[in-house]
């Protein structure tokens, strides 16, 4: 490279820089910076405008398949049919009648089945010898169909309770999300904290009050939530089988597809998801009230 170049290069780098300093009214201009990416507008929506659109979505798909597809057949009956379902006052108090009595064994199947699962946890942090028989356990719970084994629990607990096979499927429906979700939550506990406790002579007793439940609440809640429409489904099925008596949702499921009646069947299958939907919602407002570090309810404390 010539000199005249060389120059000519410095020349050119030194007006760049003085042109980055030339002074404004009211100072240097400050050079041009790089441009921030421009947001979309989706990306400043508010989070329940996805769901609203999936929503409309789904109805719209819904009523185009019930008029051209389906027309024929009336497999699928159109969402007007179906909602008018909602304001039949005798049909509203059947409803209500039946699911209750679902809820009621979904309820227990939930809490026996949560305790069960917790109790099993805890008893392996303390002794970890037992870890493998609670992890098949566990897997034996998941892994057997419940379509299968619902028939031979209805015999086995339906002589003494009519509801008694719903509630055993239900317990047996959250049983293996509720362990892991416990297990994986209370070895997530902080090491520090328990060599702590450990150093000051603290017991396995005293780590698990004061460390490893506390730090197993956010897994654990998330299990809980999964658990919630797993109990309502298990109690459903098990009704669907033979269980609960004759005032359940299994029943009245039995009933409508007897009499091939396309819209008692869809609303029966949208009130069975509307609940299964609310015991998960329920389930993650308390776990927001109980762990509100997980949720970011503590950020306006630490601002």
């Amino acid at each position: 490279m010539s000199d005249s170049q060389t120059s000519s290069g410095s020349t050119v780098e030194a007006d760049l820089l003085t042109a980055k300093q030339i002074p404004g009214p009211g100072g240097p201009v400050p050079a041009p910076g790089p441009t921030a990416p421009r947001q979309r507008w989706w990306q400043d929506s508010p989070p329940w405008l996805g769901g609203l659109v999936g929503t409309v979505a789904i109805i719209v798909v819904w009523w185009v398949a019930s008029f051209t597809l389906f027309q024929s057949s009336q497999a699928i009956p159109s969402p007007v049919e179906v909602v008018a379902k909602f304001f039949d006052g005798a049909q509203w108090s059947s409803t209500l009648n039946n699911a209750g009595a679902t809820v009621k064994s979904a309820a227990l199947g939930y809490v026996w089945g949560n305790l069960a699962a917790i109790a099993l946890s805890v008893l392996v942090l303390l002794l970890p010898f037992l870890a493998e028989i609670v992890n098949q356990i566990a897997i034996v719970t998941y892994c057997i169909p419940l379509v299968a084994i619902g028939p031979i629990l209805v015999i086995t607990f339906g002589r003494a309770n009519p509801s008694g096979a719903s509630v055993v499927l239900a317990a047996m429906s959250v049983f293996f999300t509720t362990v892991v979700g416990c297990l994986v939550g209370l070895r997530a506990a902080p090491r520090t904290s328990l060599d702590l406790i450990r150093a000051y002579g603290g017991s396995k007793w005293t780590m698990l009050r004061k460390v490893q439940l506390i730090a197993a609440l956010p897994s654990l809640f998330a299990a809980l939530k999964i658990a919630a429409p797993a109990a309502f489904l298990g109690a459903v099925l098990a009704e669907y089988l033979g269980s609960g008596g004759d005032s359940t949702m299994g029943r009245a499921l039995i009933a409508a597809q007897s009499q091939s009646d396309a819209p008692q069947l869809w609303y029966l299958a949208l009130i069975s998801g509307l609940i299964a939907g609310a015991g998960y919602l329920l389930v993650g407002l308390v776990a927001r009230l109980v762990t509100p570090w997980t949720t970011g309810g503590t950020e306006g404390g630490r601002r």
